[in-house]
């Protein structure tokens, strides 16, 4: 690795990240052809990332070679009920030039990272390509894990399933808000029991029963119920997505999925995907994309079946809080 100037990377920066970042993506592109579209140019890569440092709060590290930026690293300080403190980085957060490697980004993180903990941010989460295989590489020798997977599938290429189940798929409508707000449990009971683990807060709860009552009073929404011996067994919603770095052009989003455990392998889910796949291209869209915990065993296993290929993953590094003391700065700290 060259030898580099690390120093704290700011607005006046931004040209310099916007070139690296469209040259990260024109190679993504080439390895997932569902991501070249018109957000592909240094304009929109230098607005988005203006709007990181004029409406965030954001803290990062470049380094510089010969006065040149090959690569940097920032990340939005956030504050909420389910990560408390934490920093996050973007898709668009992390890039480096074609011809580094990946100790280059385990340097930048060395160094931003001290200053992410001064703010006691102790948990890190980035969102990486995974087109160039450096950035997980880099993050996996970091002690980062693969936490969430984002898929793209393209429609063309969907083929429906066989031995589908025998279940009705109805297209809900506002008289569903006490249907939908029953089946809110479903997600979280599987994110909440092994192997995922992951806490049932009942504040978080009470949120998402509300959020899914409110899903059929949308305008922009798509949502299908699947619906056997007169009871719901299972659904999914489509919302549209606007177009960016991480998302195909027309495509859609399948946002939230569901089948209840009892009725899993009996079909549900496959004919649910066939008649969405369906429903989708009649409303001519082209390509879907959806996000997956890597722990769930049933979607990090049914997605895939779907066609769902991943093009980024969101990975997460947890410090040991204990570092803010037990560290040989502190004077307190005697040593034997």
């Amino acid at each position: 690795m060259e030898i580099c100037e690390f120093k704290p990377i700011s607005i006046d920066d931004i040209p310099a990240m916007a070139d690296l970042l469209i040259h990260r993506q024109k190679f993504e592109g080439e390895v997932f052809p569902l991501l070249k579209n018109s957000c592909l140019n240094a304009e929109y890569a230098i607005d988005i990332l203006e709007k990181l440092f004029v409406n965030k709060k954001v803290i990062g590290t470049g380094a510089f070679t010969n006065n040149e930026l090959v690569g940097y690293i920032i990340g939005e300080i956030k504050i909420d009920a389910v990560r408390d403190r934490h920093v996050w980085v973007p898709y668009e957060g992390i890039a480096i030039r074609m011809d580094q490697s990946s100790e280059l980004i385990r340097n930048l993180y060395a160094k931003v990272s001290v200053a992410w903990l001064e703010q006691g941010c102790f948990m890190h989460y980035t969102i990486i390509p995974l087109g160039n295989q450096v950035y997980l590489d880099a993050c996996q020798r970091l002690s980062f894990s693969i936490q969430q997977v984002h898929g793209v599938m393209n429609m063309e290429d969907y083929k429906p399933f066989e031995n589908e189940s025998d279940a009705e798929i109805r297209v809900g409508n506002k008289m569903d808000s006490e249907t939908m707000e029953k089946m809110s449990s479903i997600i979280q009971s599987y994110h909440n029991s092994a192997p995922t683990f992951e806490p049932a807060l009942p504040e978080v709860v009470l949120n998402i029963k509300e959020g899914y009552k409110r899903i059929v009073e949308e305008n922009d929404e798509t949502c299908l119920i699947a619906i056997k011996n007169m009871k719901e067994v299972g659904f999914q919603v489509y919302y549209p997505i606007t177009t960016d770095l991480m998302t195909p052009h027309n495509g859609v989003e399948l946002s939230i999925a569901g089948t209840y455990y009892s009725q899993m392998g009996r079909g549900v889910g496959k004919k649910l995907m066939d008649e969405g796949c369906r429903i989708m291209k009649e409303k001519g869209y082209n390509s879907i994309i959806t996000d997956w915990r890597i722990t769930n065993l049933a979607s990090s296993t049914f997605w895939p079946k779907c066609g769902f290929k991943p093009v980024a993953y969101r990975m997460v590094r947890h410090i040991n809080s204990n570092i803010a003391w037990a560290n040989f700065n502190n004077p307190s700290i005697k040593l034997l």
